[in-house]
């Protein structure tokens, strides 16, 4: 217990003395909310106005078997973008100075479990991912008008996906091939940009936490318990691989 402490309060101060969470979340609110007030948000047009009338008959029957996903705002995306991209590679970074600097070396030395280390991470971690993601779903409300329930919403559909990315970036950091963690950040973090446009790759990236946030901030009104399904079965993947990579209960320094 006193390891767990030692680890959450090391954590804790660490991410205000290097605040590389911080800074990416609000890097990516700085660029969302100049956005939202710059560009705002498309006019909806009507079959793009078709004349005459026949033409606007097909583009209607294209439009319905046109593949279309639910597109969340911009600061919608901005936060997804933090949840599986900025978030992801931050965690696995931090765990990779930790080894650089010895600190986890230091550690196993100290007879400190990688699961006390899990444990005594993610929530100090989690703190400070809740209260930057306060910002993205104050700023989302307020350009787009859903104070409430919507709110509180946004907010527990990004605190999973923020854990379940929290859990990776700690495994991915704590294994013996940590630089996988910045690919799978790319493609978890921009996959939701291309897969509207792809069907096949789309239907692949549903499964997955991050593109399960993005539609649940896309669709806030609907009911979100498909996608809080998804994201608990991607957290278990990611404890999963976690015991195994440490199945001998020693860290891979």
């Amino acid at each position: 217990m006193n390891n767990i402490k030692a680890i959450f309060i090391k954590q804790f101060v660490n991410q205000i003395k290097v605040p590389m969470i911080i800074i990416y979340g609000f890097m990516f609110l700085f660029i969302a909310v100049l956005f939202a007030v710059f560009l705002g948000e498309d006019e909806e047009k009507d079959c793009y106005t078709c004349i005459p009338e026949y033409v606007c008959e097909v583009c209607e029957e294209e439009a319905y078997h046109r593949f279309e996903l639910p597109i969340p705002s911009g600061i919608g995306l901005f936060a997804v973008m933090f949840v599986g991209l900025g978030l992801l590679s931050s965690v696995s970074a931090i765990v990779i100075e930790e080894k650089t600097t010895k600190n986890l070396h230091f550690m196993k030395m100290a007879d400190v479990k990688p699961y006390q280390y899990l444990i005594g991470s993610v929530p100090s971690i989690m703190i400070i991912v809740g209260g930057v993601l306060i910002f993205y779903a104050f700023f989302h409300a307020l350009f787009y008008g859903n104070f409430g329930l919507e709110m509180l919403k946004f907010m527990a559909i990004g605190l999973a996906g923020g854990l379940v990315s929290v859990l990776f970036g700690l495994t991915f950091g704590l294994s013996k091939v940590p630089f996988v963690a910045m690919p799978v950040g790319i493609v978890l973090g921009l996959g939701p940009t291309m897969a509207p446009h792809n069907e096949a790759f789309a239907r692949i990236l549903r499964f997955t936490f991050v593109q399960q946030v993005n539609l649940g901030i896309a669709e806030l009104d609907s009911n979100l318990t498909s996608n809080f399904l998804i994201i608990a079965a991607n957290g278990a993947v990611a404890l999963l691989l976690f015991i195994l990579i440490h199945r001998k209960n020693q860290f891979n320094v």
